[in-house]
């Protein structure tokens, strides 16, 4: 069998990571298997080297971003089909072709297309909401033709039942593990200094992109009922904007400058720079109105650093009582959770409970693999 990996749009930190950790993996659980791997060129995937049966395909795009999607999606994903002679294609980024002439497997990682929410789609710019009714126009069309869809947690299966009235026996879940870079020991990481020169007791770190689902409009009225309630000289939040990747990110640091006393920007962190903000932070603090999954929730655990989340579907069952909620559109409720974690502390035996959650999700990326390859035999 011969099985074309669909990767061509492998473009955000959250498709790579699964992408450049679930397909070697995938390519070990199945060496019957012919792979052919299609990625973008002039993305970082350079390193990347052909083996015995996963081949590498870097594939050169036009500039215009939205052109070469409707390029990728109309043309060549069928025609690569066709000139790698696939017996089937596995779509790792949401969209594929309407219709394909081999059997059509799709991971979905996008959660807006199956969480609609106008408290951050009025955030987005006119080409950004009309991508977006582009996307789940298209993706209706194209499900009901699928073998099969993929998601990462129960909460995605149903909300994809329910949005696009996908039989449930279509949809498979299947979890993510730890990426690599913290599945390694601890030992010799240091916290971050930047947060450590902070003398306040409570550093909470915002680990998001500024993307509008991810909520940072919330902090300058946040950090107002911070003032009012005498908590800005105990409280530092640290975000992680990049102001050369999109211009929303950079309205963003413009519009938190005035609350440098409560917030702060690390700037991007690097995979190895991960570990030491963790170290550094007294608990993660994530606003985040939307996700599809919540890889951040699992490496909080894994670094026994505690929860601030939103009181969201996709948190309880990702991180269930390990985690203080709070309503991300409410600034008084999140400021009240603050107040009470800095009260009272991590939730009681946080670190044996945070592992015995973790058991519940793969422990490696080769578990991950195997039912993938699961599911590409059922659908062969």
């Amino acid at each position: 069998m011969r099985v074309l990996l669909n990767g061509i749009n492998a473009l955000g930190a959250g498709g790579r990571t699964v992408i450049s950790s679930v397909v070697p993996c995938v390519a070990n659980a199945a060496p019957d298997i012919t792979f052919d791997l299609v990625l973008p060129a002039d993305q970082g995937y350079e390193y990347w080297h052909s083996t015995q049966n996963l081949n590498i395909h870097l594939m050169k795009r036009p500039a215009n971003r939205f052109l070469g999607r409707f390029a990728d999606i109309y043309l060549d994903i069928s025609r690569w089909s066709r000139e790698f002679n696939s017996d089937m294609c596995f779509t790792l980024g949401d969209l594929g072709p309407i219709h394909l002439k081999i059997p059509h497997i799709v991971f979905l990682h996008q959660p807006l297309l199956v969480y609609r929410n106008s408290d951050f789609e009025r955030l987005w710019a006119p080409t950004e909401r009309w991508k977006f009714r582009y996307t789940r126009w298209h993706f209706e069309r194209m499900a009901p033709h699928c073998a099969a869809l993929t998601v990462q947690t129960p909460v995605m299966a149903k909300r994809l039942h329910q949005t696009y009235n996908i039989p449930m026996d279509k949809i498979h879940v299947v979890s993510s593990a730890l990426p690599a870079h913290l599945q390694q020991a601890s030992g010799g990481i240091y916290p971050n200094i930047q947060m450590m020169a902070t003398d306040k007791p409570c550093r909470l770190l915002f680990l998001a992109a500024g993307y509008e689902h991810k909520n940072h409009y919330i902090l300058p009225a946040l950090v107002e009922i911070l003032r009012q309630r005498k908590l800005a000289d105990k409280v530092q939040i640290f975000v992680t904007l990049d102001a050369t990747v999109r211009s929303y990110e950079r309205d963003l640091l413009a519009l938190l400058e005035p609350y440098s006393d409560c917030v702060t920007n690390l700037g991007r962190l690097a995979p190895d720079q991960v570990k030491g903000a963790y170290k550094a932070a007294n608990a993660l603090f994530i606003p985040t109105l939307v996700e599809s999954f919540g890889l951040i929730y699992l490496e909080a655990m894994a670094c026994n650093c505690p929860i601030l989340t939103s009181d969201r579907d996709f948190a309880r069952w990702m991180c269930d009582d390990l985690a203080r909620y709070f309503d991300p559109l409410d600034p008084a409720s999140i400021a009240q959770a603050i107040e009470r974690f800095i009260a009272n502390g991590p939730p009681e035996a946080y670190r044996e409970r945070a592992i015995q959650r973790l058991e519940r999700f793969p422990s490696s990326w080769d578990a991950v693999a195997r039912e993938y390859v699961e599911i590409l035999r059922q659908c062969a």
